[in-house]
């Protein structure tokens, strides 16, 4: 074990749950990095004004990172440009989508260049390294869109970023990577940070920072899992990776095609079109933390099964395709659910002014 864990390890929540305290302090005192909750963007789902800064606080507590080898230090430098592309937004919100696409294009590249984290390896069939790259770098991205896409909910994304560090915490236990293991609690404390505040009161909200700087770690960290597995010889599938990111990976994929193949629409733009929006209103009744309650679980089982098998390559595939079903299924219906509600003009989702509910009595949950 490494010297100090416990101390890397409660310095990192102390100073991620510190920081957060602090921010939401200064920023009721001085009305600083404040969410304006009147805004008509489509997937506000809160009531007051509040502090989206919570991804700073993740982001230095994860500095305990660079104490361990080189793999932290290289990791956390290469983590900069994605979390910065999105802070600035949190920030001034004048960053184009296009050019937060290029700056997370850079944290990828460093990523590959100097952890040598390329997916080449699919059990089934193998990729030649130049296509490898490529694989490599709109796996990071997309993984940095979806953790983006799952947020706005209280405790979701952090929620099912810690069940999934958690995963990898326990898997490097059980083959021996001591360095995944470190670097996945200390994720894990970091995130337990900001949690606190954000479920299920929601004191402050993760942002662009917090989002893209998660699913940046959560897609390298798992390449890595399975870097050291091939090298090592512990025979970790590379399915196993793919089934604990399955929810916002799917996520990505799923709304890209629904954007762009069936709307029609930018694929860079957000909508309140997602399964936790819709899970929002038709199942908890538009109760915020309940959603999470109601999602968190079928992740959770879902990554403990993942555990069982984590080196068998056919159980693993269809795991993830009954996730991916059972997703789809589900969002399906409440779609239908949702266009039979607009047709009869009662509460709906649109797309400039997210939720619009004509029912007074009824009323959003932080």
């Amino acid at each position: 074990m490494i010297d100090n864990f416990y101390f890397y390890l409660f310095g990192a929540f102390f100073t991620s749950f510190m920081l957060q305290y602090l921010v939401i302090d200064l920023s009721y005192k001085k009305g600083l990095f404040i969410d304006d909750n009147l805004s008509d963007l489509p997937q506000k789902f809160h009531t007051a004004p509040t502090p989206r800064i919570g991804g700073l606080g993740i982001f230095i507590g994860c500095f305990f990172l660079m104490v361990n080898t080189e793999i932290g230090l290289f990791l956390m430098l290469a983590s900069v440009p994605a979390f910065v592309s999105g802070f600035l937004e949190d920030l001034f919100a004048k960053i184009t989508p296009s050019r937060r696409l290029i700056i997370m294009l850079v944290s990828a590249v460093m990523a590959i260049y100097l952890l040598g984290v390329v997916v080449t390896d699919f059990t089934f069939f193998k990729v030649p390294l130049e296509i490898g790259v490529v694989i490599t770098i709109v796996a990071i991205i997309g993984m940095i869109n979806g953790t983006n896409l799952i947020d706005g909910i209280n405790g979701l994304s952090s929620g099912i970023s810690i069940i999934i560090f958690t995963t990898y915490f326990f898997i490097s236990r059980i083959v021996g990577d001591v360095d995944i293991e470190f670097i996945s609690v200390i994720c894990v404390f970091a995130l337990l940070g900001f949690f606190v505040f954000n479920y299920p009161k929601g004191k402050i909200f993760l942002g662009d920072g917090g989002a893209y700087f998660i699913g940046f770690m959560l897609a390298v960290v798992a390449i890595l899992l399975n870097k050291n597995s091939a090298e090592n010889g512990t025979n970790i599938s590379p399915w196993f990776v793919l089934c604990t990111l399955i929810h916002p990976v799917w996520e990505v994929i799923f709304s890209f095609f629904r954007k762009a193949v069936i709307e029609k629409e930018s694929p860079f733009q957000p909508d309140p079109y997602h399964i936790h929006q819709f899970i929002f209103i038709y199942l908890a009744n538009k109760n915020n933390p309940l959603t999470t309650l109601i999602i968190l679980p079928f992740v959770l089982i879902n990554n403990l099964i993942a555990i069982q098998f984590y080196d068998n390559h056919i159980a693993l595939v269809v795991l993830a395709l009954s996730y991916v079903t059972l997703y789809t299924v589900s969002y399906l219906i409440m779609y239908k659910k949702q266009t039979d509600t607009i047709k009869s003009g009662k509460q709906s989702l649109t797309r400039k002014g997210g939720l619009i509910d004509k029912d007074p009595t009824k009323s959003e949950t932080n």
